[in-house]
This record gives C-alpha cells, structure tokens and sequence, in this order.
C-alpha cells in the first residue's frame, strides 16, 4: 500500500490522523510505502508565503516520485486524505496519477469545505477517482451529504470516525468540582471568533450575572489580534477567567482532568470533527458545543449536549450548565458514565478501522 499524505511536521490533525493511519498499519505487518506531500523538513517555514512557494516546488517533486512509484513497485492500493479548499489542484494530479495506472483508491475526506456547497474542483476529482474509490469520512451526515452532492454510492462510503486514533479512556481522571463545589469550564482553540472564544467570554459573564461560581480557563494561541484583544479585556473584566496560554502533552492532558465541562461553540463554517471534543471526552468531561459539520453526532456519542446556534445560544449553554449542575451531572459517577461513553464509542471506531484495514490488505 501507498499512503500519499501529509505527515507531520507541521503538526495538525489531519497529519496526526495521517501518521496514526501508518502506525496502525505497519503495527498489523502490513508493508507501506509513503509519500510525504508536504516539506516537512521546512516545517519551521509555515505559514509564511516561502511556505507556499515550497510547497508549489515539493508537490511537483511528489507527483514524479508517485509516477515513479507506480512505475516500479507491486503497489495496487493508494491513501490519500484530500485537501478542503484550493489544495484540491494539487489532489486532481495525485488522483488522476493513480487513475492512470488503474490503482485502488481511498480518499480519506477531512473537511466540510466541499460538502456546505458543490465544488466544481471537487466534482471534477470525484470524477477522476472513479466510481469504485472507497470515501472514508468522519459522520453519517458527511457520507450523506457527499452522495447527495456528488453522487457517490454510499455502498462506497466508510464512516470512521477520528476517535478510532485516540488513546483509551483515562478512568483516573478527576474534576475540581468535587472539592472545590465551583464549575469549571474551559475553551480550548486556534483562539478566534469562528472557533467561539467570543460565546465562551459572553457565557462566562451570564454565568456570573445568575451568581453561579466558576472558573472559566481560555488555552490555545491567538489565531489574530482581534481575538488576544477580546481575551485579555476579559481577564480585566473577570477574576474567574484565567488564560493558559498554548498547551501541548501533559500541560494539555492536566487542562482537560481539571474540567467539569468543555465550550466549543464553533462558527467555522468547514468544521468537521474536532479532535479537542474526542481529547475532553476520554476524560469523562461533559462536551457542550455547536452542531457544526460531525459535531452533533460526536457530542451525542459522548453523552454531551449539541446547542442550535443563533441570539439565544449563550443563555442556552448557560441554561445547561446550570440543570447539568443542578441535576448532578458533574459529579465522579456522571463522568465516569461519560468515560464509558467514549469507550464505546472508541471499541466501535476501532472495529471500523481494523474492517478497513483488513478490505485494502484483502484486495
């Protein structure tokens, strides 16, 4: 098998979700080739326009080395996780590369980008990958909207979903509440509007208008200036507020066992399935969150509460955290419901992921 995907660095979780996907295979015998897609060797040059300028240069480069690739190995099998936006260019090569040489091929689908509206660059790599590619996606409700749009057959969908890569439940975790009898909640993000650090700061503060104690803990870097203005006004403007900074291994593991609930009331119009929903969950913290992309189904599956979005969506999360609190929801036996929750959850991602695994190994 040929896995042609981005892989770390830069660190994303797309190519945690591309490194995890080579690790479960090669940890089952199977051989795989890769094809980085992206330079990770000048990963330090992210986001800044040299990056672009290399990556024109580097796919390029790729595209030979999958010709060559195909040309000279026994490979019949090809993953490639697909890009959301102006990156599909680059895809319809990749695709029509293996087309050409009549390889099996499975697009691992990440994004909402293509499926909020029809994308003529997407109709046109649908084409090219033909009808027999297998479409992995994240929900039902995106192998629904990508057979309604595209007409793919949803014969040819495998919904797997990205808890499948997590690590088991943390049944030692443990929330503040029980000692400390004050509700904690937490935003963790690319810090900016569309992700909802806006909503998480107005419902901080109709929390305290209802005089309910809490401590409300912002992480995550600034996405723009904007955002790291908003959160600093709230610092000043609340006690109860602090801001963690950026988090990353067990600084990011000791945020989540020290929350009673999550906020993620995501605006991003191409939001899929966030992983920071799937990191909160293993600890048993109660998800509460917008329907964007997947999320509805994610947050349901991990025993959390979906708010539809629209003027009242703050006093509705602040309603629910008020019955959740009142109802005892965030007490050790409630968690530990939920860390159940997200086992099950997990036990029957990871029979969908060994089922893949054993159909592109089969062919």
């Amino acid at each position: 098998m040929l896995i042609l995907a981005d892989m770390p660095k830069p660190v994303h979780g797309m190519s945690n979700v591309n490194k995890a996907v080579l690790c479960r295979l090669t940890s089952k015998g199977t051989q795989a080739a890769v094809i980085n897609t992206v330079p990770s060797y000048a990963a330090a040059l992210f986001g800044s326009r040299f990056w672009t300028i290399l990556k024109v240069f580097h796919t390029i480069y790729c595209w030979n080395k999958l010709i060559g690739t195909l040309l000279f190995s026994s490979v019949s099998e090809v993953y490639r996780p697909i890009n959301g936006g102006s990156g599909q260019v680059f895809d319809l090569i990749y695709i029509g590369i293996c087309r050409v040489f009549k390889k099996n091929i499975y697009i691992h689908h990440h994004s909402f980008n293509y499926l909020n509206s029809k994308s003529k660059i997407f109709s046109l790599l649908n084409f090219l990958a033909g009808p027999k590619a297998v479409h992995i996606v994240l929900g039902e409700r995106m192998g629904h909207i990508l057979s309604e749009l595209y007409s793919v057959q949803l014969s040819q969908v495998r919904i797997l979903s990205n808890i499948a890569f997590f690590e088991d439940a943390k049944k030692e975790s443990t929330s503040l509440l029980a000692s400390s009898h004050c509700l904690v909640i937490g935003h963790l993000a690319n810090l900016c509007e569309e992700k909802g650090v806006d909503d998480f700061i107005a419902l901080c503060r109709e929390l305290k208008t209802r005089n309910i104690e809490f401590i409300g803990k912002i992480a995550g870097p600034f996405s723009n200036k904007t955002s790291e203005i908003l959160v600093n006004a709230s610092l000043d403007e609340f006690d109860e507020i602090e801001y963690c900074g950026g988090l990353y291994g067990a600084d990011k593991d000791s945020f989540f066992k020290s929350l009673d609930a999550f906020v993620f009331p995501s605006k991003y119009k191409n939001e899929a399935e966030p992983l920071v929903l799937y990191e909160a969950g293993q600890y048993g913290v109660l998800n509460i969150g917008s329907r964007r992309g997947c999320m509805e189904d994610v947050i349901h599956d991990l025993e959390g509460i979906s708010i539809e979005e629209g003027p009242l969506m703050v006093s509705s999360m602040a309603d629910t955290l008020q019955l959740q609190y009142n109802s005892g929801n965030f007490s050790a036996q409630a968690r530990s419901a939920r860390i159940n929750a997200f086992a099950t959850a997990q036990l029957k991602a990871k029979s969908v992921l060994e089922n893949l695994f054993q159909d592109i190994v089969g062919k």
